[in-house]
């Protein structure tokens, strides 16, 4: 009984971080709001986390799973997933949650997140790439540097998406980065342009 209560305890914070930070910016979320939110006491808060930062990665975390079980895996003839290229779920994502992002990744954005985040995103990259170098023909390139260098590539793209507004959908954004990115990849693996 008590892991059940635990875990769904733990469940109501990590719901109510990311019901927070889609309302406002994280430096102006607070232990206070997310107890109110997650109907807990604060010292059940403290429980759990040692501070908001830490549910704050968690709750990322957890909502990166979501989306990865969500989605299908990379078709290595078509270079799409799902039907749209693999940056888009990383697109949709900054788009439902842009309060958030505007303030993490803007200029006075905290390095430690910012750098965690890449290491996540590198190693994402890394799997669901996995498809795509089983069909490489010679890999001229170590697969973890491609992945770092795709994903400072798309924080530096979603940094000008939302400083620009959010004008494209996730979509065409993701459709715009393949098209800027995927040439290298496929050339790296060794693999013909015709395939994507």
């Amino acid at each position: 009984m008590t892991d059940r209560r635990y875990m769904r305890t733990e469940k109501m914070l990590i719901e109510a971080m990311l019901a927070l930070i889609r309302e406002k910016p994280f430096h102006l979320v607070t232990v206070e709001d997310v107890v109110k939110q997650a109907d807990v006491a604060k010292k059940t808060f403290y429980n759990h986390y040692e501070n908001k930062e830490q549910l704050l990665w968690h709750a990322l975390e957890a909502r990166f799973h979501a989306i990865a079980e969500e989605t299908a895996e990379l078709d290595p003839h078509s270079l799409l997933m799902d039907g749209k290229p693999l940056s888009y779920p990383v697109f949709k994502h900054v788009y439902d949650y842009a309060i958030f992002y505007q303030g993490v990744l803007a200029e006075k954005g905290e390095i430690s997140f910012i750098l965690q985040l890449w290491d996540y995103l590198s190693q994402q990259s890394m799997m669901k790439h996995e498809p795509l170098r089983a069909v490489a023909r010679h890999v001229t390139v170590p697969p973890a540097l491609t992945a770092q260098m795709l994903t400072g590539a798309l924080l530096g793209a979603v940094r000008w998406w939302l400083r620009t507004g959010l004008v494209d959908t996730p979509e065409q954004m993701a459709y715009r980065f393949s098209q800027l990115m995927a040439p290298g990849v496929l050339q790296s693996l060794g693999i013909d342009e015709e395939v994507g």
